[in-house]
């Protein structure tokens, strides 16, 4: 998996931005997990490439927190085009004490070209 935010190359994939609440800091501590189609990342907060092949992919994001495996729990399904670059945004509760409720993912289907 690649970090840097856009493919040198054209390409197609995801280009996943997670982010928390500022005043969250304990999140800081801890890490994103992306899963596509059942293959786990654990990402630093920020932007991230995930290169995929074209067609339908499952992404679930969570994060771990005190003993909850996957915290701000979200999921979507993902078409990739070819030669496209799908965005998607993750933010998790704006809370720790609220980690049982689901984040909220959102997809920007315009992509690149």
């Amino acid at each position: 998996m690649s970090t840097t935010p856009w493919p040198a190359e054209p390409g197609q994939g995801l280009v996943l931005r997670t982010g928390f609440f500022v005043l969250d800091w304990t999140l800081r501590f801890t890490r994103p997990t992306a899963t596509v189609d059942g293959r786990s990342y654990r990402l630093p907060w920020g932007e991230q490439f995930i290169p995929l092949a074209a067609g339908p992919h499952e992404l679930e994001m969570s994060y771990p927190w005190l003993g909850l495996f996957q915290a701000g729990k979200a999921s979507a399904q993902v078409e990739v085009v070819p030669n496209q670059i799908v965005t998607a945004s993750y933010r998790p509760p704006y809370s720790v004490l609220l980690a049982f409720l689901p984040g909220k993912l959102r997809l920007d289907r315009s992509g690149r070209s």
